[in-house]
């Protein structure tokens, strides 16, 4: 009776990886043998024994053959004879098919060790083929181990496992598995890759499959490829060490993109609430836990609401609350803002881009949970509870958004409207007040940023700029015929270099309340309120 230690356990010491569980397998033994040594029997479908002191688990050699469909259908045979060589032939990668004597003596009849150094993972032999859980486990070392490749012979028996049906035999809770165990690792995207160089993601995973070459904005998406944007997504969540729940968010938020039709590329309206549909199918499918499929759902539906925050009403802000349960369980909420998060991040040269939606949604739930509900239900007739409540945190909301965050206001001014824009810094004031001035004609959330047009000025201050920027906005949208509803300004001294996003004006969406004619010179102020906010503001003919 002799005893190995097998499997990953060798493969990581080799690589310089720390060894976290060690197995080992017995040669020359029966099962009397071992419970005669102490060993406790704990397998139901093989031979294994746990150790009387370490409680490692000590597996008798075996030898596998294929006698149905799926990756259940295998007859095992473990008996004394079983040499250490067969063992190991029964295992999926060559990296993983090496044993260590108790001497520290190194058994790799397979190339496992060669194949480390090249970084690459082959397949032991054909009887790979008969275990359709290999093409997921493959799947996942590449998201662990992210310098290595998979060998083309391995890929492609893999992907005739695909054509063949074998890998349909795979049930959801195994499927489910695999892919929480791989969104873990490193870098989930390299695990998406091995499953679509070989087929397998469009079997398993199709509504992930079908992003791939799916076109997005270039001005929001510098990516462009909605999958690429996504495999991004994951990436910059596993960075983060994100949970899995936020994780599994990440790969789903996008989902409906999919299914937009081509003729509206890159467009992608209403894709949220597609995508809300295709992650409660997906997760139904393949047995997704319950806080993984809330969480996705939730991140799927209002992502776009979360990266718009500054722009929206307190109204409106109170409601995304409302609808991400984020009083309730503050704590999904908070991982809600970090999936959007990785969303906004996960796009070339946004690594590093301000991002202070979250924290204004922060402050925001902070100051709504702070309003005495039991008090202001008292206080009103049982028909108007639930309005009065809700109001008393809009109240709220907009209060703690004056004493800090960007975000725009109007004020009265005899026939025509006041519009103020507050931020941090001069060019968010400015971009504030643009969208406080499309608020006066329509809900600038309400505006999809389709169109991107270049806006550059030059004046002598910046209170001067402040209407020459207005005034050129008013010029474009009645030249071009469209609305703008997110703006970004940068500032060169008193030279402004911006991009507005817009979209063709469309009375039936829009419903425009009034006709801007002017930015003028009353009221007229660029400067910082008494808490150190920057504020630009004038007064708009209408």
């Amino acid at each position: 009776m002799k005893t190995y230690i097998v499997g990953g356990a060798v493969r990581d010491r080799l690589l310089g990886l720390p060894v976290a569980d060690r197995d080992h397998v017995v040669v020359g033994a029966t099962p009397d043998d071992m419970v005669a040594l102490g060993y406790q029997p704990v397998g139901k479908d093989f031979p294994v024994f746990l150790h009387p002191q370490t409680h490692e688990e000590y597996a008798l050699a075996r030898t596998e053959r294929k006698s149905g469909h799926g990756y259940k259908g295998f007859t095992v045979y473990a008996a004394p004879e079983v040499t250490l060589e067969e063992d190991l032939r029964r295992r999926d990668l060559t990296i993983n098919a090496m044993a260590e004597d108790a001497a520290g003596a190194l058994v790799d009849p397979y190339g496992g060790q060669r194949d480390l150094a090249a970084r690459v993972f082959r397949h032991v032999s054909e009887a790979f083929a008969e275990d359709p859980v290999r093409i997921l486990r493959v799947a996942r070392f590449a998201a662990r181990f992210n310098d290595f490749t998979v060998a083309p012979e391995t890929n492609a028996l893999m992907r005739r496992m695909v054509d063949n049906g074998e890998i349909d035999a795979l049930v959801p809770e195994r499927v489910w598995q695999e892919i929480a165990r791989g969104l873990m690792e490193a870098q989930p995207s390299r695990m998406f890759q091995a499953l679509r160089d070989c087929g397998a993601l469009a079997r398993l995973l199709p509504e992930i499959d079908r992003l791939f070459g799916v076109p997005q904005p270039p001005q929001h998406h510098p990516e462009i490829d909605t999958g690429v944007h996504v495999m991004l997504v994951v990436d910059w969540a596993a960075q983060q060490s994100m949970s899995l729940p936020v994780r599994f968010a990440a790969l789903t938020h996008d989902l409906g993109k999919g299914v937009t039709p081509p003729e509206l590329w890159p467009a992608h309206h209403g894709h949220e609430g597609k995508s809300v549909e295709l992650v409660r199918a997906l997760s139904e499918r393949i047995r997704v836990p319950v806080d993984c499929r809330d969480l996705a759902v939730a991140v799927a539906r209002d992502h776009g609401n979360a990266h718009r925050a500054l722009e929206l009403r307190p109204g409106t802000v109170v409601e995304l609350l409302e609808r991400v349960d984020a009083f309730r369980r503050p704590e999904r909420f908070e991982a809600f803002l970090q999936a959007c998060e990785c969303d906004f991040r996960g796009r070339p040269g946004y690594e590093d881009k301000s991002f202070p939606q979250p924290d204004y949604l922060r402050q925001a739930l902070r100051a709504a949970q702070a309003i005495d509900a039991g008090a202001v239900a008292r206080s009103v007739e049982p028909a108007r509870i639930r309005e009065a409540i809700f109001e008393a945190r809009a109240r709220a909301v907009a209060a703690s958004r004056s004493q800090g965050g960007a975000h725009w206001e109007h004020f009265p001014h005899q026939a025509d409207i006041g519009v103020r824009g507050i931020g941090p810094t001069v060019t968010a004031a400015f971009e504030q007040a643009a969208r406080a001035m499309t608020a006066v004609v329509t809900d600038p959330s309400g505006v999809a940023a389709n169109e991107a047009v270049d806006i550059r000025c030059e004046a002598p201050d910046d209170e001067l700029l402040l209407v020459d920027w207005l005034n050129t906005l008013i010029l474009e949208m009645a030249a071009r015929h469209l609305l703008f509803g997110r703006f970004e300004v940068r500032l060169d001294g008193h030279r402004l270099h911006a991009t507005a996003w817009g979209e063709p004006v469309d009375p039936g969406k829009h419903q425009p309340a009034v006709e801007i004619k002017g930015a003028t010179y009353t009221e007229l102020k660029v400067g910082r309120n008494e808490s150190g906010q920057w504020f630009a503001q004038c007064v708009v003919d209408v």
